[in-house]
């Protein structure tokens, strides 16, 4: 069905707590002279086996499935050797050649590893419907224009504990409410709350991301220009800053957006909602893209 190449990519142990990642590596697509090179292939194809039926091949399955090669030094592959054994669950992240962005989840399978530094190869196979089950996509895989479209924009009720939008986290003590008509999270607070979603990305330093809302209403607590947009990277799981953004102030509704171009040191996006006290704000379609031209997708595949 498609194989696409990615520019880079990066793997990443999360760990509980803010801090240091357990275990974090990139690699980079093959380049002349480079210490250590490497072809990043994303595949999505349909299972060997399709039923046909009235002429038409049904595809009740596809298998998805990230692949690197290349050569690496010992203390990588042995790292990578680790993960393997544990079957560690890991984050991937990287963009393609084309704009698009890869947030994945799961764990690696290793290659056979022929000398110490050598030609090697691992992938990290799942096969899956495609499409989303309960907020997220069935694969633990997307590869979009959109990052944030590993989970489905939606909630699994209109309120209480589970009307947050999926894949996003709240302060403590907010309130959050999902629309199904206007397809619009609510979100406030009796004090100042943010509401984000983290992506795991590496970093050329050159690339620079947009983060987008559609604002369909909004109420000043009394404060003023307190409802905010922002992006973050960190150079950790979200302890060390490396860039902030300029925040976007939001006073009307409407498609809303704020820029970052995180530093080669960057791990991490952090995209946020903030608000101060009884500020109320509600939005939908949110992406995170490379391209400035706002475009809500998600990776129905």
């Amino acid at each position: 069905m498609s194989r696409s190449q990615l520019e880079k990519l990066s793997i990443a142990d999360v760990p509980s707590s803010a801090g240091a990642f357990d275990y974090y590596n990139t690699f980079s697509v093959v380049q002349e002279g480079s210490d250590e090179a490497s072809r990043q292939v994303l595949s999505i194809e349909p299972t060997s086996s399709p039923i046909i039926e009235d002429g038409q091949t049904l595809i009740t399955s596809k298998n998805f499935d990230l692949t690197v090669s290349g050569l690496f030094k010992s203390n990588t592959i042995s790292g990578l050797q680790t993960l393997a054994d544990n079957r560690t669950q890991v984050v991937f992240g990287g963009f393609g050649l084309g704009g698009q962005i890869l947030q994945a989840e799961g764990s690696i399978n290793l290659g056979q590893v022929f000398t110490e530094t050598a030609s090697f190869r691992f992938n990290s196979p799942r096969e899956a419907t495609g499409g989303y089950f309960e907020g997220k996509h069935t694969s633990n895989l997307s590869y979009s224009t959109n990052g944030l479209c590993l989970y489905k924009w939606g909630a699994a009720a209109t309120t209480g504990s589970n009307a947050l939008a999926y894949g996003w986290t709240k302060s403590t003590g907010a309130t959050v409410s999902f629309s199904n008509s206007t397809k619009a999270q609510t979100f406030s607070h009796s004090g100042a709350a943010t509401l984000h979603r983290d992506l795991y990305l590496p970093s050329n330093g050159l690339n620079t991301f947009y983060f987008n809302i559609n604002v369909t209403a909004l109420t000043d607590g009394g404060s003023g220009n307190t409802i905010k947009i922002k992006l973050q990277s960190f150079s950790d799981f979200a302890s060390t800053e490396d860039v902030t953004s300029t925040e976007t102030v939001i006073t009307t509704t409407g498609d809303k957006q704020v820029s970052i171009t995180p530093s080669s040191s960057s791990k991490m996006i952090r995209a946020s909602i903030v608000i101060a006290a009884s500020d109320s704000v509600s939005f939908k379609n949110p992406t995170v893209q490379l391209d400035s031209a706002y475009n809500f997708v998600e990776f129905n595949t």
